[in-house]
C-alpha cells in the first residue's frame, strides 16, 4: 500500500491542512460571487403591485406608459425583466422606444401568445436591492375600446399586475330624478281656506278698512321662484279712481294709510322660507317697512317678491312660510261713494 502521508513528517500535515483551507476560502468566495454578483437572490422572491403611469388613459392615445416597482433583490447587467401587454394596444416595443431605469436594453425580444404580447428585455445596467425599477415605453397605443387593461411584470426575484383604465371602463354614473313639485294657490289670511276675494267692506272716515289673503308657494326649484303681480288699475268705481299711496323704497317710502285721508294702498309681508339658508323679499317699490303701504296699479306684470331656495309650506295653517298680503282703504268726508274694485292676478315663475 502507498503511503501518501508520513507519521514522522509533520510538515506534510500542515501542509494538506493548509491546502485544504485555501480550498474552502476558494469556494467560499466562488459561492459569494455568485450570491451578489451573479444572480438575484431566488429565496427573496415576492409579488409587488407596480405602478403604472398613466393610470387612466383615453382610447386610441400614444402616451409614455411606465410601471413602477420596487425590486426585492438586486438585479445586474444580463438579468431579464419582462413586460407583458394586452394585444389590443398596437405599436411594438423595440430599444428604440423602452428603457429600463431611463437605460436602453441591451436586447428586447417579443412573443405573444393568445391576448398577451411580452417584452423580454435585456438589462444593461445594474439595479441595486429596494431600488425602483422604472419600465417606461413610447412606442403603445391604447386600444380604441375602453375596458381596463392589465400589465404585468417579471424579473428573476418579482412578479406583479395592475391595471390600466382605458376609457373610463371602470367609472359609474350614478343618476336620479327628483321629480318636480311646484304648487301655487291664494289662501285666507289663517290658511285654512282658498279664497279670491278680499273685501273691504263699507268704508268709514272713523276706520281704516283692511282685508288680507295669502299667496302659498311651494316649489323645489333650486334657485327659488319670483312672484309677480298685474291689476286692472287703481281701485276704481267708473271714473271715480280712489288716490294711491306712494312706492316702496327699499324699506322706507310708501304711505302710512290713516283714517279721515283718501289712501289706498297694499303692505307686503314676504315671511319665511322652509330652505334652511333661503330668503323670501320684497322687491324695493313694495317694501316700505312694517306699517306703511305702497302703489298697487301697475297694469303690466311686475315683480313683487324673490324666493331663493325651494319652499314647502305646511298643508294648512301655515302662516310662517307664506306671504301676506295686506289691502287698506282710506276716505275722506269728499271721496265719492260708489262700488270700488280692482282685480288683481298673480303669476309665479320658478327658477329650476
Amino acid at each position: 500500500m502507498p503511503r501518501f502521508l508520513s507519521n514522522k513528517n509533520p510538515n506534510q500535515k500542515i501542509l494538506v491542512v493548509g491546502l485544504a483551507s485555501v480550498l474552502l476560502f476558494a469556494i467560499t468566495l466562488v459561492g459569494l460571487y455568485n450570491i451578489f454578483f451573479t444572480t438575484p437572490n431566488i429565496s427573496k422572491a415576492s409579488g409587488v403591485t407596480p405602478t403604472i403611469t398613466p393610470s387612466v388613459q383615453n382610447v386610441s392615445t400614444l402616451a409614455n406608459i411606465s410601471l413602477a416597482f420596487p425590486t426585492s433583490a438586486a438585479l445586474s447587467i444580463g438579468n431579464q425583466v419582462q413586460f407583458s401587454y394586452n394585444t389590443a394596444y398596437t405599436g411594438t416595443i423595440t430599444t428604440a422606444n423602452i428603457t429600463v431605469n431611463t437605460v436602453t436594453p441591451s436586447a428586447v425580444t417579443l412573443n405573444t401568445v393568445a391576448s398577451t404580447t411580452t417584452a423580454t428585455l435585456t438589462l444593461a445596467n445594474n439595479i441595486l436591492s429596494g431600488a425602483t425599477v422604472t419600465v417606461t415605453t413610447t412606442g403603445l397605443t391604447s386600444p380604441s375600446a375602453a375596458a381596463n387593461y392589465t400589465f404585468t411584470v417579471k424579473t428573476p426575484v418579482d412578479f406583479g399586475a395592475n391595471f390600466q383604465y382605458v376609457g373610463q371602463a371602470n367609472v359609474v354614473q350614478v343618476t336620479a330624478f327628483i321629480p318636480i313639485n311646484l304648487s301655487f294657490s291664494i289662501r285666507n289670511a289663517g290658511d285654512t281656506a282658498n279664497t279670491n276675494t278680499c273685501d273691504l267692506g263699507t268704508a268709514s272716515t272713523t276706520a281704516v278698512s283692511t282685508c288680507s289673503y295669502r299667496l302659498k308657494v311651494s316649489s323645489n326649484a333650486k334657485s327659488g321662484y319670483t312672484v309677480s303681480y298685474q291689476a286692472s288699475g287703481g281701485l276704481t268705481d267708473g271714473t271715480n279712481i280712489m288716490a294711491n299711496a306712494v312706492v316702496g323704497t327699499g324699506g322706507t317710502g310708501g304711505t302710512n294709510i290713516v283714517a279721515g285721508t283718501e289712501t289706498y294702498g297694499v303692505k307686503i309681508t314676504p315671511g319665511s322660507i322652509t330652505g334652511a339658508s333661503g330668503t323670501i323679499t320684497a322687491a324695493a317699490a313694495f317694501n316700505a317697512g312694517a306699517t306703511n303701504s305702497v302703489l298697487y296699479n301697475n297694469n303690466s306684470p311686475t315683480v313683487i317678491m324673490t324666493a331663493t331656495k325651494a319652499n314647502s309650506p305646511g298643508a294648512t295653517g301655515d302662516v310662517t312660510n307664506t306671504s301676506l298680503i295686506t289691502h287698506s282703504l282710506g276716505i275722506d268726508s269728499n271721496t265719492e261713494s260708489g262700488n270700488y274694485t280692482q282685480t288683481i292676478t298673480y303669476t309665479i315663475a320658478p327658477s329650476f
